[in-house]
């Protein structure tokens, strides 16, 4: 190789580098103003509160499914950056109709639910070919320092995000913010234009997304088919018969067990306690912020007593969250909780990924992992579905609410005593980057971790 061919790689290898990072920062925006604000725009809808719960678990489900077509997509167009490059333009697109919706001020309740479920499937279509493409895209040597350092990026972008969304919200509802900051803001968009606002901005990091995308370059050498792809009827007998197959299974459950409850928290806090909009972005923003950083304590808990325990821990703190949901309606108690909460599921979660991703093998990780986001997915619309059934039932009322809250806890017990029958551990608990897919209340964020450090997270483990 010649001395100008190293300076050009060295170059272009800078400029991938950068527009990932910018991609990263996008995408972070994208989240934070756009898939975020679904639940509380279906509210400002006039919809039930059902259907604002419904509308953060049942469009999962079908994006699930649908990305299953995924290694189909990018056989055809010939490259995951391709791939990746067409689900990120349809994404942008779909947030067209939210705006025409508020600026209209009506949408019919399956056209949100067409808009969501769209939104998903691209979503979680586009994530297995990014995490095998950016794993080609980079030398094994600086995977871990930058997809950590990226991963920092992310979560100051989507905070950042956060206090832009509910900055636009309270411009559309001056009179709330006069009440908490005793101030007149002098602006007063109108709520509808307010989200019209916010789901523009988010369309446009999304387009702002596509070219960065556009400006990194192929993988080469990349072999899309050198994975594995697993059936449903091997993945149910893993869950079965094998510990990884166990480790899934009880996550599955303990899933259900959360989204009888967890998708009812926006309404819950909207509707029978009468917060803003922007106060319920503030306890998003709260969940999401201690999770994050809590989570370079959890990885170092992990190194000292194991994934196996962090992962139990992890489980037994979540059990009564929603419980304490009912112990107090004060808003600084409530956004305190959630920053437990936010600090409580980092713990479960990093736990979880650690024991999957030394348990699944890695030819069969991007399958398995896909097929267990179906299962999973199919748990969070089954927990929703029994949660809006109560809440049908019961008429929507603070009783109701109550009564999911305790259900979900007493649930999440019993899912705990599957969490802790796990056994599988790990040789080597190193940290793990990961990507935000979503935000939630009563979560922080829905996370998936980044092959292309953990292939570096081996690498190291094999020379020890």
């Amino acid at each position: 190789m010649t001395s100008a061919a190293r300076v050009h790689d060295h170059r272009t290898l800078r400029s991938d580098l950068r527009n990932c990072t910018g991609d990263g920062v996008t995408h972070a925006f994208m989240v934070g103003l756009g898939e975020t604000n679904f639940p509380l725009f279906a509210l400002a809808l006039g919809k039930g509160d059902a259907v604002a719960g419904l509308v953060a678990t049942v469009p999962q489900l079908v994006g699930a499914v649908l990305q299953l077509c995924a290694p189909w997509g990018i056989a055809r167009v010939g490259s995951p950056r391709r791939w990746i490059m067409l689900c990120a333009t349809i994404q942008c697109l779909g947030f067209v109709p939210m705006v025409a919706a508020a600026v209209a001020g009506r949408m019919p309740t399956w056209t949100l639910f067409a808009v969501a479920s769209l939104y998903w499937a691209v979503n979680l279509g586009a994530a297995p070919a990014w995490n095998t493409w950016v794993g080609a895209l980079f030398p094994r040597r600086i995977r871990v320092r930058y997809f950590g350092w990226r991963s920092r990026i992310y979560q100051v972008s989507i905070m950042g995000s956060l206090l832009l969304g509910g900055a636009v919200l309270m411009l559309g509802d001056p009179g709330r913010a006069q009440r908490m900051f005793g101030a007149d803001l002098g602006v007063d968009l109108g709520l509808m234009s307010a989200f019209a606002a916010v789901f523009a901005l988010a369309g446009l990091s999304r387009l702002w997304s596509v070219w960065f995308l556009k400006h990194q370059g192929e993988a080469p050498g990349l072999d899309v088919n050198s994975h594995r792809r697993m059936g449903l009827l091997e993945f149910s007998r893993r869950v079965r018969a094998r510990h990884d197959g166990r480790l899934l299974g009880a996550v599955v459950t303990m899933n259900v067990a959360v989204q009888v409850a967890q998708p009812y928290f926006t309404p819950y806090m909207s509707r029978q306690l009468g917060f803003g909009d922007a106060e319920v972005l503030g306890t998003i923003a709260a969940s999401f912020a201690a999770k994050s950083l809590a989570a370079p304590f959890w990885g170092r808990l992990a190194q000292r007593h194991g994934a196996r325990r962090l992962f139990v821990w992890g489980s037994l703190a979540v059990v009564p969250l929603s419980a304490l949901w009912m112990a107090s309606p004060s808003y600084g108690y409530l956004l305190a909780l959630q920053a437990l909460t936010g600090a409580a599921f980092g713990a479960y979660e990093l736990g979880f990924f650690l024991l999957a991703l030394e348990a699944i093998r890695e030819e069969e990780r991007t399958s398995m992992m896909a097929l267990f986001m179906l299962f999973n997915s199919f748990a969070a619309a089954a927990g929703s579905m029994i949660g809006s059934m109560a809440l049908g039932g019961m008429g929507a009322g603070m009783g109701a609410y109550m009564a999911i809250f305790a259900a979900s806890a007493g649930a999440r017990l019993v899912a705990f005593t599957v969490c802790a029958s796990v056994r599988e551990e790990v040789a080597h608990a190193v940290p793990l980057a990961t990507q935000p897919m979503a935000l939630r209340p009563s979560a922080g964020s829905i996370d998936l971790p980044e092959p292309a450090s953990i292939e570096e997270r081996e690498a190291i483990g094999g020379h020890r």
